[in-house]
């Protein structure tokens, strides 16, 4: 401000001074009002348009809006760095990726928080910390976001952090934003008001500009509703019109950003920040999945702190704390990465796919292992620069994956940061909540199963996992019952057609195996940097059928996750003559690492060539080994016969008793039951200790010939319709939670019917034994 403007003792100064550290919505609201009527303060639409509503409005989930102001924070500390290089005047060129741009000016390797310490990623998360401040209640806390970035002047603010749809981002590309709709949208979950106040970097400031701390208040305003359809968001300004500035010796602001979102509703991410779920800890984690740089959240609550202590955690997404090695990893049973190839009009693109699988807890049977990281019902996330873009169900895992007996135990991120752009603006959507719906991203889907189904290890602990459950009960047992469930499928025909399980995907290569025969492979010896790779196939030539990939294995000194934790550490493949495509290929894990590769449309059946494998190194090394190849005709499909008809095959009904609910990935009481497919069969689960035969048994007083007979009973009945459910439940166009809740309340429905009908029978047999 240019004067300074004075009612009594009290000035607009003195006010804005006062407002930048206020700590209450109602105080907030005091001093807005005040310089309203005595200093001509104005309001002014946010992104300057007066229909600004639908813009802003455009998000569902509060937590993703919370995420994009985080995004501008970790871009404001990226573009500090940026604008110190230029300051300098600097030779090297900026970075082209927010990953390379933490490695170059922040020491992070390949810009991945698993590949450095605690201390280093507590010191770099000093840059940035969201804090939860008292609010209107415990699910409605005051949110702050503060950062040390670069820091705004009064005349940025307009077309930056309080601007919709701006371009400041669209030609930086060491920076994360410029895909979504921008911090802008979480004023929608706190339309009472936000503070702004931010401090350019005074080193950074241009000639002329001034060391000034930028102050305003946004707000949503309703406007009449007999004239206008919606209301506008809008921030306080001078009476020029202008964000307000204090000299920067006005209060104590170190320079960059903070954004206080009052009473902001996020009842679902409410609960006290160290709460493994429910809690804002939860939602950064996950959303924040990768970040390239970590930040601090802090419980400030009274109401929720046992005692006066500031609890205070690092963020540093779900791939570091499933990844580091000092994060508990005794958690995870098996991890890998594989990068999958995905064709695309505008050139061939790929995807970096990670994935973890749990154990259970076996201190709590009652709770799936992967619900303190991700969505249960949604396991698998698409992360672009480290933040969720979009989710998928686990439906994905047990159907495509065909990996029902992990599917409680699975988490997937992947990874879009390799895309093409054509790629990228096919599948990104601006609310950064899901991905669009397109004919690629189907296709990517679909690669990436064909990738994940040539690792052994996900189909051997998958197969262990089922026997494991199986062992408690005999073949002769398990026989008896497959054969009354047989009787029933005959007797009531309910019109479908059980198809025997295929042998591989359309796009994999894998054959039918018996996945439990394969034992875990021994490590090799690695060292930090690779000096050797070889192609360990035992069949040479590698045959390779013109229908299906084929799977290369690799075998090196590199170190485990070498090509994720090295930006510039490639796998690559060569052949002569051409004929073959690289499909997807797998990091480095335990000094093996494997490749899919696949006949173009130049191979014939009979081709003879040399296949070269390249590992390129960060210090421009390349590390070769070569084998030879033939390419094979397809084969027919034994499975279908000369008919092409699938025959039809008996699931086997399983009793699952309490001791086995962890082994089922938590089941309780009021679990009833669960139909797995996978390639050797379907298996239908009951819970022998749900709630509603549980009760019947134990307050019928029968004898034990009866109780056995009731099992029975409930066991068949109870897996016949859970059977029928399952198949009429593939043309259900429900996801995720609601599908859920919806198989659970049917299930449970058909529990009840079952316990009342075998309840009568039951006190019949009874007599008749007396």
């Amino acid at each position: 401000m240019e004067r300074v403007l004075t009612v009594g003792k009290e000035t607009a100064k003195d006010l804005l001074t006062e407002l930048a550290q206020v700590g209450s919505l109602a105080d907030a609201k005091r001093i807005v009002t005040a310089l309203e009527r005595n200093f001509d303060f104005r309001w002014r639409p946010v992104g300057d348009r007066e229909n600004n509503y639908g813009t802003i409005s455009i998000g569902s989930d509060p937590g993703s809006a919370l995420v994009e102001r985080i995004t501008n924070a970790i871009d404001a500390v990226i573009e500090r760095e940026a604008a110190r290089q230029m300051r300098r005047k600097s030779k090297q060129a900026l970075p082209s990726t927010p990953r390379e741009a933490v490695e170059a000016w922040f020491g992070v390797p390949g810009g991945r928080q698993a590949a450095i310490d605690t201390d280093k990623r507590q010191k770099l998360a000093n840059n940035i910390s969201v804090r939860l401040l008292s609010g209107a209640s415990k699910r409605q806390p005051t949110v702050e976001i503060r950062d040390y970035g670069i820091g705004l002047t009064p005349k940025l603010v307009p077309t930056t952090i309080l601007g919709l749809n701006e371009n400041n981002k669209v030609n930086k590309l060491y920076l994360a934003g410029a895909y979504g709709q921008g911090g802008s949208t979480v004023l929608a979950f706190s339309p009472q008001g936000t503070i702004f106040v931010s401090r350019r970097d005074p080193d950074l400031l241009t000639t002329g500009e001034k060391d000034e701390i930028a102050v305003t208040f946004a707000r949503y305003n309703e406007l009449d509703p007999r004239r206008d359809k919606n209301g506008r968001f809008e921030y306080l300004v001078s009476p020029k019109y202008e964000v307000p500035g204090l000299p920067a010796s006005a209060l104590k602001f170190d320079a960059g950003t903070s954004v206080k979102h009052f009473d902001l509703e996020i009842p679902q991410y409410s609960q006290r920040m160290t709460q493994l779920t429910g809690s804002l800890w939860w939602l950064l984690q996950n959303a924040l999945f990768d970040p390239v740089l970590p930040v601090w959240a802090e419980e400030h609550r009274p109401e929720v702190l046992k005692d006066n202590k500031v609890d205070r955690r690092t963020i540093a997404g779900n791939n570091a704390r499933l990844s580091a090695s000092e994060d508990k990893t005794d958690k995870v049973e098996h991890k890998d990465s594989v990068m999958v190839i995905v064709p695309h009009p505008a050139g061939e693109t790929n995807v970096r796919v990670n994935y973890w699988v749990l154990k259970q807890d076996e201190d709590a049977p009652t709770s799936q292992p992967i619900e303190s990281y991700v969505d249960v019902h949604r396991p698998i996330a698409y992360t672009f620069n480290g933040q969720t873009h979009g989710t998928d169900e686990r439906r994905f895992v047990t159907d495509r994956l065909a990996l029902p007996y992990l599917a409680k135990f699975f988490i997937m991120q992947v990874e879009l940061d390799h895309l093409n752009p054509h790629a990228r603006r096919e599948l990104l959507s601006t609310t950064r909540d899901r991905l669009k719906q397109m004919s690629f991203h189907g296709e990517m889907r679909e690669r990436i199963a064909a990738a994940l189904d040539e690792d052994e290890e996900l189909h051997r602990l998958d197969h262990e996992r089922k026997e494991k459950i199986l062992s408690h009960h005999s073949d002769s047992e398990r026989a008896k019952m497959r054969e009354r469930f047989a009787r029933l499928m005959e007797r009531f025909k309910a019109g479908i057609d059980a198809k025997a399980p295929a042998k591989g995907g359309e796009l994999g290569g894998r054959d039918t195996k018996e996945p439990g025969n394969r034992k875990p492979l021994e490590p090799l010896k690695t060292k930090d940097e690779p000096t050797y790779i070889k192609i360990a196939n035992t069949q040479k030539p590698v045959p390779i059928r013109l229908d299906r990939n084929a799977l290369i294995r690799l075998e090196s000194d590199a170190p485990d996750a070498y090509l994720s934790n090295h930006t510039h550490a490639k796998l690559s493949i060569g052949c002569e003559p051409q004929g073959l495509a690289l499909e997807s290929k797998s990091d480095f894990k335990g000094g093996r690492a494997r490749l899919t590769v696949r006949p173009t449309d130049k191979a014939q059946a009979g081709d003879m060539g040399k296949l070269t494998v390249f590992l390129f190194t960060p210090d421009e090394r390349t590390i070769t080994s070569s084998t030879s190849f033939r390419i094979e005709k397809p084969e027919e499909d034994e499975s279908s016969g000369a008919s092409k008809k699938s025959k039809v095959q008996v699931p086997d009904p399983i009793p699952v008793n309490r001791e086995q609910w962890g082994e089922m990935g938590g089941w309780t009481d009021a679990s009833v039951g669960d139909v797995r497919e996978d390639k050797e069969g379907t298996k239908i689960y009951v819970n022998m200790d749900n709630r509603h035969i549980t009760r019947l048994l134990h307050a019928g007083g029968y004898q034990e010939v009866g109780v056995k007979r009731m099992k029975n009973s409930y066991l068949l009945y109870v897996a016949f319709y859970s059977w029928i459910q399952h198949i009429a439940e593939k043309n259900i166009a429900i996801e995720d939670k609601d599908f859920d809740e919806y198989k659970d309340k049917e299930l449970d429905r058909v529990a009840q019917l079952v316990v009342h009908s075998i309840s009568a029978s039951g006190r019949l047999d009874e007599e008749d034994e007396e």
